[in-house]
This record gives C-alpha cells, structure tokens and sequence, in this order.
C-alpha cells in the first residue's frame, strides 16, 4: 500500500474513494453520497486540481498494489496565509482498518500543514459510537478537544465536536 498525494490525473480515483466514505460512513461527513454522487466530471477534476496544485490544500490516499483507494484524508487551509489548516474526509476502508492507514494519512496532512507554515490543525468528529475509534486514534496523535460542538451539516441531528493539534512544537 502507498499513501501518496493525489494529483491532477486522479479524480476518477478520488471520486471512487469519497463516494466509498459517504456509503460507508454517512454519519462522519459534511455532505452526503446523493450531493457527491450528482456531482460530474469537473468536480472531481477541480477537487484534485485543487489539491494537487494550490497551496491552500491538498488530498492524499492510500493506493494499493491494484491502483485502487483504500483511504484518504485532506488537509485545507480556510483562510490564506492563515496559521490554521483543516483535516477533512479522513477515511479508511472497512477491509483496511487496524493496518495504520489512519495513522499514516494524518501524518500526511500534519506533514503538508506544517510544510506550509500552519501551526495548528482542526479536525471535526462526529459524537457516534462508530466514531470512536476514530476520535480515540486523533487523541493518540496529539489533537485535543477544544470544547467546540456543531450540528453535521450532512445530518444536524449528529453532533461534531472540534479537536486540535499544535503543530508549532514539532510534535
């Protein structure tokens, strides 16, 4: 398995691997399988393009020997020049959980964030019970509640609850 970047050729891959995400886990995400699966060719492209080109983000998966996705993670910067970078879409595929995947995807994005002079990174997790192992493995890498709830966007009945990680201690 590679984790590596995505780039500009890659939207087929990155569209196979976000609508897997929202099926499997539609309680984890902002939007849902019916917006993204409406979506066309453009999208994904922009997506990519996006990540693959521009400072403000970037999408990395986890490829195995077959050239297909069986994780992701982004990383975003909302603001420009801001010292605070986004993890979104974090996502291991059933098949390929408890191999480090997770761990290897968010090291990826803490990478790239820090590459790019981000000194914090926010993740949103949703409070479900199939959630928890997730939010279990940020607080092993180092990110912490700050207190922070919001309705899921995809689902407001699902609470979120914000986490943090300094990255300006190199840790």
């Amino acid at each position: 398995m590679e984790t590596r970047r995505l780039g500009s050729a890659d939207a087929d891959v990155f569209r196979e691997i976000r609508l897997r995400a929202l099926e499997d886990a539609p309680y984890a995400f902002a939007s849902s399988l019916a917006d993204e699966s409406a979506s066309g060719p453009d999208f994904w492209q922009g997506r990519v393009d996006e990540g693959a080109t521009a400072r403000k983000g970037a999408i990395f998966a986890a490829i195995d020997e077959n050239g297909r996705a069986a994780a992701m993670a982004g990383g975003f910067f909302p603001q420009l020049g801001d010292a605070e970078a986004v993890l979104w879409g974090m996502w291991v595929a059933p098949e390929a959980r408890r191999g480090g995947l997770a761990r290897e995807l968010v090291e990826a994005v803490v990478g790239w964030a820090r590459s790019r002079g981000a000194r914090r990174l926010r993740l949103c997790v949703s409070e479900t019970e199939r959630s928890r192992p997730a939010a279990a493995l940020y607080g092993v890498l180092g990110f912490n509640y700050v207190g922070e709830r919001e309705p899921l966007a995809s689902d407001p009945a699902i609470s979120t609850v914000t986490m943090v990680k300094d990255l300006a201690d190199g840790s």
